[in-house]
């Protein structure tokens, strides 16, 4: 038997660590929750104090969607899993579940993104002199406020109820170590999956590409679930090695591990750069007035640079620094790429978003970082909430232990 042969033969014989819940330091929670008064702040003054109402709902909707993605994400990865019945992603599932209990939360948001539906979206006011360009602005009455609003409220309502679904058989079973409950996972599973690939080309319609109704592109719900599903992995990524770092799942996670989330993250880089060439190009090559209206701000302006710096972020450099192996077991190379690509995530919705407000030229200053820290302390205390009352890996599940002996 050869020393590596010894060496996992010890491994699969040592005693499977039971996971804790976290505990969470009383800085973390008050840095949490000074993001959100920064939030809030920076919100009420641009929209309230004298500033630019438009810019303050269009930055809140930036935030709004860039964490309302990574949480359906997390929601998707979960049925993924139980889906495809995979062993390795086990220890890091409750993770993505603590990102989905997010949704719940992101529904009651939706009601402050309401609010400023009359300054973002101009479908809202349709010129009334006009009927038959009303009738094109609102594409023959899809977009109306009440069908927006029961649209995405509905959409938004169903993510949340299978996410409550997957995470109460999740947390049951650690304490029961019922195997039923996964079947019963499962036997959901596809009919989530089914309903989020429509779903979420929806939501991406209606929440960005109506930002400027005469503009469409039949590929743009594939283009929002790359963006969404390569910014769940990189925060996914993140919060492993920290709670790894932090003792919660040290000897839980393993290099083997970090291996399978760097090739995801590197797949998935190579796959969001894929459809986004995609729609640059079947745009650039049929010259239509009613794509290229989109794509011409986007291009010959400043926000040109912008979309430069993205592509840079979101594939460039995740693309040649995940080719080595080593860097994909790395903590430190895990961490510093998938960071990366999560500015690079903001850059492409601030790419997307604020040009329809200003098409000259690149705005970008305190209002859209704060909104953006805002909701990042309300998307922390949630799960750092979460993973506080539960175990932060499903020790229950029956693959519980070949995932923590998982060695790829």
């Amino acid at each position: 038997m050869t020393a590596a042969e010894a060496a996992a033969h010890a491994a699969a014989r040592a005693p499977v660590r039971t996971a804790p819940t976290l505990t969470i330091p009383g800085g973390i929670r008050a840095m949490f929750g000074i993001f959100v008064v920064l939030g809030i702040a920076s919100f009420l003054i641009q929209a309230q104090a004298g500033g630019d109402p438009t810019r303050a709902y269009a930055a809140f909707l930036l935030g709004y969607v860039y964490f309302l993605f990574v949480s359906v994400a997390g929601t998707f990865f979960t049925a993924l899993h139980y889906l495809v019945g995979a062993t390795w992603s086990v220890v890091v599932r409750r993770v993505a579940e603590s990102f989905a209990s997010y949704l719940p939360v992101a529904l009651l948001l939706f009601v402050i993104l309401l609010i400023g539906v009359p300054k973002l979206y101009v479908w809202s006011n349709p010129p009334v002199t006009n009927p038959i360009e009303a009738d094109h602005v609102t594409k023959g009455g899809y977009l109306s406020v009440p069908f927006f609003t029961a649209r995405v409220a509905l959409i938004l309502g169903v993510w949340s109820l299978f996410a409550w679904y997957f995470i109460r058989n999740s947390t049951r079973q650690d304490a029961t170590r019922d195997p039923s409950l996964t079947l019963a996972s499962l036997r959901v599973a596809p009919i989530f999956i089914l309903f989020f690939a429509l779903s979420i080309t929806v939501v991406g319609f209606d929440l960005l590409m109506s930002l400027e109704p005469l503009w469409y592109s039949t590929i743009f719900g594939v283009y929002c679930f790359a963006g969404a599903w390569q910014s769940f992995l990189a925060v996914l990524a993140i919060t492993v090695v920290l709670l790894r770092r932090q003792g919660a799942l040290d000897g839980i996670v393993s290099r083997h591990h970090y291996r399978d989330l760097g090739r995801f993250l590197f797949a998935f880089s190579v796959f969001w750069m894929y459809i986004a060439f995609s729609q640059f190009m079947l745009i650039w090559y049929a010259n239509l007035p009613e794509e290229i209206e989109w794509m011409i701000p986007r291009t010959y302006t400043g926000w040109g640079g912008v979309g430069i710096l993205l592509m840079v972020l979101k594939f460039g450099i995740p693309f040649f620094a995940l080719m080595p192996l080593k860097v994909k077991e790395s903590e430190a190379g895990l961490l510093t790429v998938a960071s990366i690509i999560l500015v690079g995530q903001w850059v492409d919705l601030f790419w997307v978003i604020l040009p329809a407000f200003s098409p000259e030229r690149v705005v970008f200053g305190w209002t859209e970082i704060g909104v953006t820290l805002g909701f990042l302390g309300l998307f922390g205390w949630v799960v750092t909430g979460f993973l506080s009352r539960h175990p932060v890996a499903p020790v229950g599940d029956p693959s519980y232990e070949p995932s923590v002996r998982f060695h790829g």
